[in-house]
Parts: C-alpha cells; structure tokens; sequence
C-alpha cells in the first residue's frame, strides 16, 4: 500500500493524536491523506462511531474520495464513516437535526440557496435598497436576531426602522430557512448551549481530518475547535496556508498558522514538491512561509529551465503570447490545453472584458437558472447540469416559495424514474452554449414552452425569460452579441488553456505564463511590495506554482528590472 511514499509522508501515516501538517504545492496533500485513511480504516474496528474526511468543495472531495477507493479497494467508505465538506457535515449532523432547539422555528431547519434568496426578497426588497447597492444574499442574522451585512452597506441604509433586509432574515430565520453561514452559526451556539450534543457528535466521530485547512474561516475553525477540544481523539488538518486564496468566502489562512505555531497541536511540514523544477521551487521560495525551500522530487525536478520575466507592450498581447508558446517549442514542451496555460487575474483578463459583471443581467431568477443549464451542458458537466435543472424544474411545476429541491413534494407527483426522465429530456433540449444571448433569449423561450406541452406538465409558475435590454458601460454595450459561454466561464481552450488564476487552482502544467498589467487586482508593484501573508501574493505563488517545467511572468514593457525587488537574476531570466 505505502510503496509509493516517501520517507517524510510514511511518518504521517503512523501519526496519533492531533496533528497538523503545513505542506507545500505538489507535495501530494490529497495522497497523503488518502493513504492515511485507508490505512486507518484498515484498522478500523467500532462499528457505530467513524471517521469524518472533510474537505470544503465538492470538487476537491470526490478527488479525495477517488484517491481512497484507489487505495483500498473499495467503492466508498461504509457506514459508520462520512467523507464530505465540511458544511454537508454541519448541515448533516448538527444543524438540520438540533437547530429546531436554537432557531425556535416552526419547522425543520433547512438551507437555502441563491436562487431562494433572490425570490423570496423580492417581497421585502425596496427601490431604496437597490439604490443603495444591497444584495440580499450578503445579509445574515445570528441567533440573537441581529442582522449584518457582510458588504457593509448597511451602514448607509436610508431606513432607520422597519428595514427591509431586517423583515426578511427574520422571516426566513422563523421558517427555519438558513444559509450556510448562518447554518455555521447556529451549529456553533447549538454546541456551546448543549454539551450532551456536543458529546453525541464527538462520541459519533472521535476522529476527524480536514484537507486544504487553509481554508477555514474564523467561525468554521471555532466549530471544530469545540469538537476538537471535547471527546475528538485524533484529528488531522492539512493544507498550504500559502495557497488560501478565497479571502471574499471568509477563508483566513491566520487560523490554520495560528494553530500551526501553538504549543497544542503537533506541528509537521510537508516540503518535498512532485510537481515543480527545482529552478521553480528556488525561485517562488520568497513567497512562501515556508522554513526552507523546497525539494524537488519530480519527474522534472531536474530542468534546466529558470522562470523568466517577459517584458511586453500593453497594446500586444497576441505577440507576446506567440513568443510564449514559441519558447514552448522551443523547450520541446507540446502545445495543448493540458499542458500549456496563460493565467490572468480577473476574467476581463481573458477577452478584455467581463461581461459576468453585469448588474442584474438576468431579470429573472429562472433566467439566470436557464442560462447557467445552457453553460453546463456546454462544458460537459453533467452533475452541475442536472443540479440546476432540477431547481428549473422544481420552480416551473411547484410553489415558488418553498425551498429549491424538496424531494418529498416532487414523490407526490413524480416517481424518481419519471423525474429523472424529465430532467434527462430538458437537459437534451437546451440550446447550444455558443449561441448569442440574443439568439439564446429565443431559443429558450421556444425550448421551454415545447418541453411543458409535450409533457403534458401542469405549471404553477410560468417561466418568463429577461434580461437587460441595454447597458451604460461602453465597453459592455455589445453583450447581447456575446456568447452563453462568456457570461460564466473563468477558462477558455485554444491550442493552449486561457483561465483565471482561481480557476486551475490544484491543476498542475508544463509551462504557464501569468499576464499581469500596470493596474488591477494583481499588478508587480504588489507582487514586489505587499508583505507575504497578503492575498495577491498568494495568488501570484499559486499561479506559479502551477508549472512543471516552464513559468513565465509577463509584466508591462514600462516595470523598471530595479523595481522587481522579489525576482533576483540568480533564480530568474529576464526576456525583453
């Protein structure tokens, strides 16, 4: 089982009590865990208390949850066991079961999404609070009944009573309708109030890993924390607090180095790389909280090739792309979408413009919903496609003011062979996602009126397709030319991929070049003078240590060499 380990990662498999591990990119974290669960559940031996394998993406758990199938041989880890993120585990084990006790709701707890969110509002929301710029989604209440909003804008609110937004987390809050983060609120105050549940939760899974821990919120680490500190017997957390680049979902990388650097937890680095060169490990060292540089351990460990800084003029992208993948070639690295990549900051990086920042582009919430389907299927993402048309689904036959998917309400109708079939056949019908939002509007209308007739479906809320007819901003105004596609996607592939840095976070290339510009969220003047633990470093460290072979760094032709403070000529060439 351990063959393929080294060393440093064998002692992690062997490790008791409460661990956390610091690693660095490449250094295989979801390997490690993978064979550190598998080995553990090999040993595994109550029959009513498990382990909970959490993670914080749906994405990053089934990677997680593949790797231990590898490992040991079997499908999923069985009952007594939970792999999932960590707010399927609050929702699953603690909020949904006890929150009744807390929210004092006259119904079960359940979550709620964006799509709910925007619908039910609408009944509350005002001129004013458009006017004023507040999104309903930002506002949450705590379960004293005090309502915040995450964006600030509270503070200019022009109501002094009967606010709005206060009406409407209150009348969610009764119903027992919840956010994530609110969930996360009450899961914590249920625990601090009731220590029986809190010895039932710890008592039901004394053993916990959390993977990319870097992650974590204040208020998420103050949860396990409660756990942690009353009956969890081993309890790993793992991650690259240098990669943490979700500040704007509460992520704060400072919680998992505190909790490195204290004296309670034992504190381990991970810092051999298999994905970097060692020109590449030497030369992003600087960014890093790291104690030392990376090793190298890699297949390409061993290139001769020194990251460079590219010099370009603003008004000549497509050349300096040319040059880039012409160094490619002459690198003897292939040209595909695979294995070559240009990174920029912000998606107005990939075509010039950022048509998703539309303000309220989608009319309606089914819209929207409609639209996000069409792109799915475009990219060929099945799950995320039958996600959302079954919320499309859910609204068009059910009552628009309860909650999104309620499966119950749908077995009153449908079995889930016809249900399934529904889906299956609308999924079918949607139109292609390089359509022109013009000519999608049409399209979909046409779509949806035939999939109701042919169905024979009795609708309680009919679809009506909106979006913005027109634009203030100049350099939006053509958006009604654009593609489905433009709207949502953060990568596009031609010979070679074009994405956003948070886009390809976790994926691993040949060769990348990162565009950065004279303004903007990322920029060299930070990159050479934010301190470290700031996000746009953090962001740059991610983006180039995406790279196997090759990482280039193209900065405006106008950056003065003086000013690259942080890419010193020993670990750097410099390409005018």
């Amino acid at each position: 089982m351990f063959e393929q380990l080294t060393d440093s990662q064998k002692e992690i498999i062997d490790l008791q009590g409460k661990n956390i591990l610091k690693a660095c990119p490449g250094s295989g974290k979801t390997f490690v865990v993978a064979h550190k669960v598998a080995h553990d559940f090999k040993l595994w031996k109550d029959k009513n208390k498990g382990m909970a394998i959490l993670s914080f993406t749906n994405v990053a758990k089934r990677e997680l949850d593949i790797k231990i199938q590898e490992i040991s041989g079997r499908k999923t880890l069985p009952y007594p066991h939970f792999i999932g993120t960590l707010d399927a585990f609050i929702s699953q084990y603690i909020f949904m079961p006890f929150g009744q006790t807390v929210m004092k709701c006259s119904a079960r707890p359940s979550i709620i999404e964006d799509d709910f969110i925007e619908r039910y509002s609408k009944f509350f929301w005002k001129g004013e609070c458009y006017s004023n710029g507040c999104d309903p989604k930002n506002f949450y209440i705590d379960t004293e009944g005090s309502v915040y909003d995450s964006k600030k804008n509270f503070i200019d609110c022009p109501f002094t009573t009967n606010e709005p937004c206060v009406k409407f987390k209150v009348s969610t809050y009764s119903k027992g309708y919840a956010t994530y983060k609110e969930a996360l609120i009450v899961a914590i105050d249920i625990l601090q109030k009731y220590p029986n549940i809190q010895k039932l939760i710890t008592k039901r899974f004394p053993y916990i890993v959390v993977d990319e821990a870097q992650d974590t919120s204040e208020e998420q680490m103050k949860l396990l924390n409660l756990l942690f500190d009353h009956g969890v017997k081993n309890a790993m957390l793992i991650g690259d607090p240098d990669q943490s680049i979700y500040e704007w979902r509460d992520a704060d990388p400072s919680v998992f180095l505190n909790m490195y650097n204290g004296k309670n937890w034992n504190s381990k680095e991970l810092n051999e790389n298999f994905r970097c060169s060692q020109h590449i490990c030497n030369a992003t060292k600087i960014f890093a909280s790291l104690s030392e540089t990376s090793i190298a351990r890699g297949d390409t460990k061993d290139s001769s090739i020194k990251p460079i800084i590219m010099k370009y003029n603003k008004g000549n992208k497509d050349i300096l792309i040319e040059k880039y993948l012409d160094l490619c070639k002459e690198k003897s690295i292939n040209i595909t979408p695979e294995k070559v990549a240009v990174l920029v900051r912000g998606r107005s990086g990939l075509n010039g413009k950022d048509y998703s920042k539309i303000n309220e582009l989608w009319q309606t919430p089914i819209t929207f919903l409609l639209a996000q389907a069409t792109y799915y299927k475009g990219i060929q993402n099945v799950e995320k496609t039958v996600s959302v048309i079954e919320k499309i689904l859910y609204y068009i036959i059910f009552e628009s003011d309860v909650n999104v998917t309620d499966f119950k309400e749908i077995q009153k109708i449908y079995s889930i062979k016809e249900w399934n079939y529904l889906v299956f056949k609308l999924s079918t019908r949607l139109p292609d996602s390089s359509l022109t939002l013009k000519s999608w509007k049409q399209a979909i209308i046409g779509v949806v009126d035939n999939f109701i007739l042919e169905n024979n479906i009795q609708y309680k809320n009919k679809v009506e397709v909106k979006t913005k007819s027109r634009v203030q901003d100049n350099n939006l105004k053509d958006f009604l030319e654009q593609s489905i596609e433009v709207f949502f996607a953060d990568t596009y592939k031609n010979d070679y991929l074009s994405a956003t840095i948070h886009a390809v976070k976790g994926c691993t290339f040949d060769a990348v070049m990162l565009i950065i510009s004279t303004n903007g969220k990322l920029t060299s003047n930070m990159i050479n003078q934010k301190e470290i633990d700031t996000e746009e470093i953090r962001t740059f460290y991610v983006a180039a240590t995406r790279a196997k072979k090759l990482f280039v760094l193209a900065v405006p032709d106008t950056i003065k060499d003086k000013s690259l403070v942080r890419f010193p000529k020993e670990h750097w060439d410099y390409s005018n």
